[in-house]
């Protein structure tokens, strides 16, 4: 039990600490032992290092006590040493060097504002007495790395390397006990290593606080790792040569030139990169030898970047955002659009039609864009842990199956927590999270990006274990720190995940007068994944999963069961392209001629469309919200039977919702077997969303007993 109490006791009693975490980066800072501390030198040295020149340093806190006082909001932490009559201050000391400093001007009649004499006789202070130098880690890192008053970036990854090294605190305690991420954690650990690795180097002099953000850079950048062989283990590269290379392009080098008289001419070249932002440039190209070898000749990146086949994908990039923009421009004025501007637009259509391949269609190449992380998959998620999702709040969930069913009351949690899962296939692809809250939103047509910014509000952070491998997911809003246009911005998203031991990064710029700015190094998801919900329709994907499931041979599958179970006339649903538009249309032998799927009921539109999205969800997850939604509880038996078949013909991992007990019954009484099916209840106790689960033979068993009612 913590002993702390509040004292008074005179400014001069108060020692500045000399091994201060705001001092590591500084080159005049050394280790003082305990017993050094209260020396007047040591002590006017630390007030140096915290004031700065000409007072810079406490100049805000100066001008604050001159006009307020002393407020007793957030009083100095001391502690005692032992064998001293005075205290050492654990947090406060610029406060302190700045109460000491007016309290010399007060002695010299110069002008203290508010302050009096008693405030320099009687400061008010918290004795801590039974704090650990863990404990003490941790009350600087709240104030430092999570607080208000942050330290530099070097200084809080210093921190965080004692907490983990020093003290051998496992990453979730640090986590916990900071309030910070783990991608974030990881990071300082890994751009500190290579800092060290930086220093022992031939180029170890020249570090400066100031190149932490290259540094930081580097170890996020997925091509600069893999260029380096970084290894996940060590947190050290393990190609040597590379590392030498990126090291000497950091730094200033010194040449020497000898003339035709043996006279020496010294010549000393500037750094080739000097900003954080000119590492994911040289991410590029890194991998292009005559690019390297330009940049280094030229000593710059954007001689590199001009040399390589990035900058073609640069120039194509901005060209297609171009044509989008400006496309629009001309839809919103096509009323002036005359003879012979229709000539120009019908030049430019096939100009643009002759970019397609043949063999592959739009929406093809814009799912390209993103790589299957898993070669192979040999399981699905087996476990998943919320720390934050909306309401959902360090929320487990186990034992998840082949088909998993997730029950419960209205505003449980139930569709947020199949969104998580889609979310994690998806990895750092932020244009998934946009869909699934304009989706939500009821955002049919367009989704402005201000409603984006108005409903996206709390971060986002998610564990999981998929194919064996970890995943971790975080998601925030905040207020960037590169250097962009900031007219008109709203703020910015950004993804970041560690699977496996690999780091993948995505941002996305939010501006009100304009387009969003997507950024990602690579883009990556573990497997396919569909969402289905009777609130929301997605055409394109409905259209691609008909063309594969027209080349599965699939089709037939589904035609026969609605024939069987809805609709013995239906002969067969065809996807039928009429003036631009594409629908799905219906033979019957009870009509002379084909009408749209939309003039029959919304339970026949619903095992449609979740039976082609079983299909093209083959090896992956397809989530279904509230399955039992227009669907009569006479076909549910037939259709959860469909449903699980389905899943293991297709080796598809099922995440449903439902608020019906008849739906959920439906699954243990139909003909399937029960022992890949997990029954999920989501209830709240104590204003906390909890979770219960009961294995679906345990299930089946307790339905036929009891009539048991899971949700």
């Amino acid at each position: 039990m913590s002993r702390d109490k509040y004292i008074v006791r005179h400014i001069d009693r108060l020692l500045l600490d000399p091994n201060n975490y705001r001092f590591i980066d500084n080159k005049n800072y050394r280790y003082v032992a305990t017993s050094e501390i209260d020396d007047p030198r040591i002590q006017q040295r630390t007030r140096n290092l915290l004031t700065g020149k000409n007072e810079e340093g406490i100049n805000d806190l100066i001008i604050s006590f001159k006009a307020n006082g002393i407020l007793k909001l957030d009083p100095i932490q001391v502690k005692e040493i032992a064998g001293s009559k005075n205290l050492l201050v654990v947090e406060g000391n610029r406060r302190t060097a700045a109460l000491k400093y007016l309290y010399e001007e007060f002695e010299k009649g110069n002008d203290v504002g508010k302050l009096t004499i008693e405030s320099f006789k009687s400061v008010g202070l918290v004795l801590i007495s039974d704090e650990s130098p863990m404990q003490h880690l941790i009350t600087m890192g709240l104030h430092h790395i999570s607080g208000k008053r942050k330290w530099s970036s070097i200084n809080q990854a210093q921190l965080i390397y004692d907490l983990r090294h020093k003290h051998q605190m496992s990453e979730a305690e640090i986590c916990d006990a900071l309030a910070i991420k783990k991608y974030s954690l990881r990071r300082s650990l890994r751009a500190l290593a290579l800092i060290e690795r930086y220093k022992a180097s031939d180029y170890g002099d020249q570090f400066q606080t100031k190149k932490y953000a290259i540094f930081q850079e580097i170890v996020t950048n997925v091509q600069v790792k893999g260029w380096l062989n970084w290894n996940e283990a060590t947190y050290l590269p393990e190609h040597k040569i590379n590392e030498e290379k990126l090291f000497s392009w950091i730094s200033s080098e010194e040449f020497i030139d000898i003339d035709e008289d043996g006279e020496e001419t010294k010549t000393t070249k500037e750094p080739i990169i000097t900003r954080s932002h000119e590492i994911r440039e040289l991410s590029k190209f890194i991998h292009d030898a005559k690019a390297i070898e330009q940049m280094e000749e030229r000593r710059s990146i954007t001689a590199g970047f001009a040399l390589s086949d990035a900058v073609g994908v640069s120039r194509l990039q901005k060209a297609i955002d171009n044509i989008e923009k400006e496309v629009q421009v001309a839809f919103s004025f096509s009323e002036y659009l005359d003879n012979e501007d229709y000539s120009k637009v019908g030049i430019l259509r096939d100009k643009l039609d002759r970019l397609i391949p043949s063999s592959k269609n739009l929406n093809e190449l814009s799912q390209n864009t993103l790589t299957k992380y898993f070669a192979k998959i040999d399981h699905h998620f087996t476990q998943l842990t919320v720390k934050k999702y909306r309401k959902l709040i360090d929320l487990k969930v186990d034992k998840l199956s082949r088909v998993n069913i997730i029950a419960g009351g209205n505003n449980a949690g139930k569709t947020s927590l199949i969104e998580i899962f889609y979310l994690l296939t998806r990895l750092n692809n932020i244009p998934s999270l946009i869909e699934l809250e304009k989706y939500r939103g009821r955002f049919y047509d367009q989704f402005h990006t201000k409603w984006f910014d108005k409903l996206f509000v709390d971060s986002i952070e998610i564990e999981s274990i998929f194919n064996n491998t970890p995943i971790t997911l975080s998601i925030d809003k905040l207020e960037t720190e590169e250097n962009i246009d900031k007219s008109q911005y709203l703020n910015s998203i950004t993804s970041n995940v560690i699977i496996n031991g690999d780091e993948l990064q995505s941002t996305i710029h939010l501006f009100s007068n304009k387009e969003p700015e997507l950024y990602f190094q690579k883009s990556q998801f573990i497997c396919e994944a569909t969402f289905s919900s009777p609130y929301r329709y997605n055409g394109i994907l409905l259209k691609k999963a008909h063309a594969r499931a027209v080349e599965h041979q699939y089709l037939d599958q589904i035609i026969q069961f609605i024939q069987d179970k809805l609709d013995s006339r239906i002969q067969k649903i065809e996807m039928i392209h009429i003036e631009g538009e594409s629908r799905f249309m219906v033979s019957s032998t009870g009509l002379d001629h084909a009408i749209d799927i939309t003039k029959y009921g919304e339970g026949l539109q619903r095992v449609f469309e979740i039976a082609l999205l079983m299909g093209y969800s083959r090896n992956g997850i397809i989530c279904i919200d509230e399955l039992d939604s227009a669907i009569h509880k006479n076909l549910l038996r037939d259709f959860t039977e469909f449903i699980q078949a389905a899943a293991v013909e297709f080796n598809v991992q099922v995440f449903l919702t439902t608020h019906s007990k008849e739906c959920i019954d439906a699954f243990v009484e139909n003909n399937f077997p029960d022992h890949e099916l997990t029954a999920y209840a989501l209830s709240e106790e104590n204003g906390k969303v909890i979770c219960k689960h009961l294995a679906g033979d345990k299930l089946k068993q307790l339905v036929s007993s009891i009539n048991i009612d899971i949700r």
